[in-house]
C-alpha cells in the first residue's frame, strides 16, 4: 500500500464524488470552496480550504472555544480520506459490489467511477455498507494469525440482534480481560455479509472492543510535544458461517480465552448450548518448492502468467527447528531466486534436501499482459508450512491464479481445498 497524502488522494476525486463527499462531511460546513470552478481545479480547492482552515486555528483572533471541536472535524476529514484510500482496491471493490448487488443507485455510481471514487462514494452515501466491509477485510487480514482459531459448531443457527442481548455479551467478553487490567467500556458492532459467489458462503460477524488497560502515549499537538494517558482498546472478533458452521475467533489470551467466548456466543447470540469442534490448519507442502520452481507442471500461460520465482525463503536445518535463516532474492526476473542462492551459499554434507526444511516463501508470480500492448505486471504473496498465507489478501482474480500456481508446484493437492488465509496484521478500528 502506497503512503497516504490527502491531497494527492483527492487528485484522483472528480465531481460529483468530491462534492458529494464534503457536502456530507461534519467538517465541510466549516471549508469555503467555490463549486463553480472549473474540475481540474476543485480538488485543489478543497485541500486548500482545509489548509486555510488549519492555519486558521493558530491565528489569536481565532475563538478558542472553537478550537477542540474544529481540530476534532480535521482529524475526522484526515481520517476518513484514509479509510477510503485503504479500501480503494480490487478486494474490496468486489465486496462492495457483492453488498450492493440489489441497490441499482450504487450500481449506477460504480459504473462511471475508478476504485478511489468509489470508495469515497461508499464512505459518503453508504457508510454502513462500507463499515461492514471494512471491518470484514479487517478479520481476513488477521486469519491465520497468534490470535485466530477456526472451529465448527451447529449450522443454520440464527444469531439475535437484540442490542441489549449483545451488549450482555460484550460485558462477559470483557470480564474476560479483568486481569489485564481491562476497564468495564465496550462496544460491538455486527455486521452481515453475502457470499460473494457460489463457493463463498455468507457470514455474520461480531466485532467487539472493549477499555483496555490505561496506556501513556506520547504525541505532539499543534507542534507541541506532550504525553497523555488513553485506554487503547482490546479487538475481539467472532464470524459464524450458518451454511457450514464454522466459527472464527480473534481473541486474546489463549485457546482458554477463544473456549469461554464461544460458549458466551452460544448463551448470549444463538441461546443455545454449542459444542465447538476445532479444525486444525492443513500444512503446505513448501519443501516441493527446493528445485527452484524450474519447470511447471501445466501449462500456465492460459492464466496469464509469465514466471513464478521465490522472492525469500526462510530455511531450517532438519532436526534444529530452533536455527533458522532468511535468504532473499532480486525482485528482477532475469535474477537467480531465494533458493537458486541458497544451494551457492549453504555448506551442505549430503543432499540440500534432506537437511534444510523450507518453512516460509514469498512467492512471486509474473503476469503476462491482459489486453494488447498493456504492461506485464506482478504480485507475491507468502505461505507458511504451518498451513498459513496471504493469498486471501489478494484480489480475487489473483487468488485463482495463486492457488493454480501451489497446485502445479505439488505445494497442495487440485483436489484438496486449500487454506489460502492470511498472516496477522493490524486490525482497523
Amino acid at each position: 500500500m502506497k503512503v497516504f497524502n490527502a491531497r494527492h488522494f483527492l487528485r484522483h476525486i472528480s465531481m460529483p464524488t468530491l462534492k458529494q463527499f464534503t457536502d456530507g462531511h461534519v467538517l465541510g460546513v466549516r471549508l469555503n470552496v467555490d463549486w463553480s470552478l472549473s474540475a481540474d481545479s476543485l480538488p485543489a480547492a478543497v485541500g486548500d480550504a482545509v489548509q486555510d482552515l488549519e492555519n486558521l486555528l493558530t491565528t489569536p483572533e481565532f475563538d478558542a472555544t472553537e478550537r477542540p471541536a474544529v481540530e476534532h472535524d480535521l482529524r475526522l476529514w484526515v481520517d476518513d480520506l484514509r479509510r477510503a484510500h485503504l479500501m480503494s482496491n480490487g478486494l474490496a471493490l468486489a465486496e462492495f459490489r457483492s453488498s450492493c448487488q440489489l441497490d441499482a443507485e450504487a450500481l449506477a455510481a460504480f459504473a462511471d467511477r475508478d476504485e478511489r471514487e468509489i470508495a469515497l462514494w461508499m464512505l459518503a452515501m453508504r457508510d454502513k455498507a462500507f463499515r461492514d466491509v471494512e471491518l470484514h477485510l479487517a478479520f481476513q487480514a488477521k486469519t491465520n494469525g497468534k490470535y485466530w482459531k477456526k472451529h465448527r459448531i451447529q449450522c443454520g443457527l440464527d444469531p439475535c440482534r437484540d442490542r441489549v442481548q449483545l451488549e450482555l455479551f460484550c460485558h462477559d467478553v470483557a470480564n474476560l480481560y479483568k486481569k489485564a487490567g481491562a476497564g468495564d467500556g465496550v462496544h460491538v458492532e455486527f455486521s452481515e455479509r453475502a457470499g460473494l459467489d457460489a463457493s463463498d458462503a455468507a457470514s455474520i460477524q461480531l466485532t467487539i472492543y472493549v477499555e483496555g488497560p490505561v496506556t501513556a502515549l506520547a504525541h505532539f499537538t499543534q507542534s507541541h510535544f506532550t504525553r497523555i494517558t488513553t485506554r487503547i482498546a482490546l479487538e475481539t472478533a467472532l464470524v459464524y458461517h450458518p451454511a457450514t458452521g464454522e466459527v472464527e475467533t480473534i481473541v486474546k489470551g489463549g485457546t482458554k480465552n477463544h473456549a469461554a467466548v464461544l460458549e458466551l456466543f452460544g448463551k448470549h447470540v444463538v441461546r443455545q448450548p454449542i459444542t465447538p469442534e476445532l479444525i486444525e490448519k492443513q500444512r503446505y507442502r513448501l519443501n516441493a518448492l527446493r528445485d527452484g520452481l524450474m519447470e511447471p507442471f501445466e501449462d500456465w500461460s492460459m492464466l496469464g502468467v509469465e514466471q513464478v520465482r521465490l522472492r525469500r525463503a526462510r530455511l531450517c536445518p532438519a532436526g534444529q527447528t530452533a536455527i533458522s535463516f532468511n535468504v532473499e532474492a532480486s525482485p528482477d526476473k532475469a535474477q537467480p531466486d531465494a533458493i537458486h542462492l541458497a544451494r551457492g551459499a549453504l555448506k551442505v554434507e549430503h543432499l540440500f534436501e534432506a537437511e534444510y526444511n523450507l518453512e516460509g516463501a514469498t512467492v512471486i508470480v509474473h503476469t503476462t499482459p491482459i489486453e494488447d500492448g498493456g504492461k506485464p505486471g506482478h504480485f507475491s504473496f507468502d505461505v507458511y508450512a504451518s498451513g498459513s498465507s496471504t493469498i486471501k489478501n489478494l484480489s480475487p482474480r489473483n487468488q485463482t491464479i495463486a492457488r493454480k500456481v501451489l497446485q502445479a508446484l505439488l505445494v497442495i493437492d487440485a483436489d484438496e481445498p486449500p487454506v489460502p488465509e492470511p498472516v496477522e496484521e493490524a486490525v482497523a478500528a
